[in-house]
């Protein structure tokens, strides 16, 4: 005699094995696809990805920048002009070039001629604002921003920003450098170029410091700017035959190396110049172990104009009074034991990495 209660419970856990074995086989199923393409339906096409990259990058309008220093004879000007220049080309702007050759009419009139230019932005490096007063004006009047660059001059409202090296961080460095070699109870001389706020702050700086390092100024000599290297060589001259104790020479500016190093080898002196503002030329008396001088990436505030303009074009940014602390300059000591280590900065090291960003931010004008 049959059980009819076993019956049906068998057929159950039968239908329930079978339920569980087709889900698996489902689930397989469902995984298998991810490794198949979905087959396309009549018609489709396939479509790529689009280039986010591309996509994001901002279009820039045509714009022309003024550009104009005090004088492009002086190396460490055009260094910083040429670099301003290079950087806006480099966005596919376009430029308009004064050079007042050290003529403060000329600087007058040069920055009426931009702004009569119809420029849209410009940079400037190391112009007094009393000398272009009446174009910094105008400038203002038709919205035409102003950035003034590189060594410190006074300041004005009517730049838009100003984006300087700082004279007390330059000078702090060489001293430091200069207390390391040069012992308490030292004599001095000193070449000094007052007609420039940046220099004249380095001629105090030292008077400043000279006592506390132990240190006697015997003499000092305010370059004449007309003649900078061959009155420097005169003038080191005279103070070596007038002092011939003098243990070193302290120099402001760029040119002094190149005359006093002249003057100490006439001398046949064993002592060195210590120099602010060193340029590509002064390597020479740097190598030739007279020298030991200050440099920095001078055309960085230049490039970092063009970098903020570009902002302000392109986004409406507002453009900042100071130069932003992602673009501060750098500061290095040269002497004979690192200056094979690529100083001064190159201009196309200085810009390289403004290159790369903006070829990820920017499609160039024109």
């Amino acid at each position: 005699m049959c059980d009819d209660t076993r019956a049906p419970l068998g057929f159950l856990r039968v239908a329930a094995r079978l339920a569980l074995l087709l889900a698996a086989v489902l689930a397989l199923a469902a995984c298998g696809g991810d490794d198949e393409p979905d087959a396309a339906e009549p018609g489709a096409t396939e479509t790529a990805p689009a280039d986010t990259a591309e996509a994001e990058k901002t279009q820039l309008e045509l714009k022309t920048i003024g550009i104009m220093g005090p004088v492009d004879a002086a190396e460490i000007i055009k260094l910083a002009t040429d670099a301003t220049d290079e950087a806006a080309k480099a966005l596919g702007w376009e430029t308009i070039r004064v050079d007042p050759g050290g003529d403060p009419a000329r600087m007058a009139s040069g920055m009426t001629s931009l702004v009569n230019s119809n420029v849209d932005a410009i940079v400037l490096t190391t112009m007094e604002p009393a000398t272009i007063q009446a174009g910094l004006q105008s400038a203002a009047d038709a919205g035409i921003p102003v950035i003034n660059t590189h060594t410190l001059t006074q300041s004005s409202d009517l730049f838009a920003g100003e984006y300087f090296l700082d004279p007390p961080a330059e000078f702090d460095l060489l001293l430091e450098r200069m207390q390391e070699d040069v012992p308490e109870g030292s004599q001095i001389g000193v070449i000094n170029l007052p007609q420039f706020l940046n220099a004249k702050i380095a001629g105090d700086l030292i008077a400043e410091a000279a006592p506390d390092a132990g240190w006697d100024v015997v003499a000092s000599h305010d370059a004449n700017l007309l003649d900078l290297v061959p009155d420097t060589q005169r003038a080191v001259g005279d103070m070596l035959r007038a002092n011939p104790q003098i243990d070193a020479i302290f120099g402001c500016c760029d040119f002094v190396p190149a005359g006093a190093v002249a003057a100490i080898r006439a001398a046949n002196a064993d002592i060195k110049v210590y120099a602010l503002h060193g340029i590509p030329s002064v390597i020479p008396q740097v190598e030739s172990g007279l020298a030991v001088v200050e440099v920095a990436d001078y055309q960085k505030g230049a490039i970092a104009a063009i970098d903020v303009l570009a902002r302000y074009f392109a986004a409406d940014e507002p453009i900042p009074k100071e130069l932003p602390s992602e673009f501060a300059y750098e500061l290095a000591i040269v002497d004979d034991s690192n200056v094979d280590a690529g100083y001064p900065f190159p201009t196309e090291e200085v810009l390289a990495p403004f290159l790369e960003r903006w070829e990820e931010m920017y499609e160039p004008a024109g």
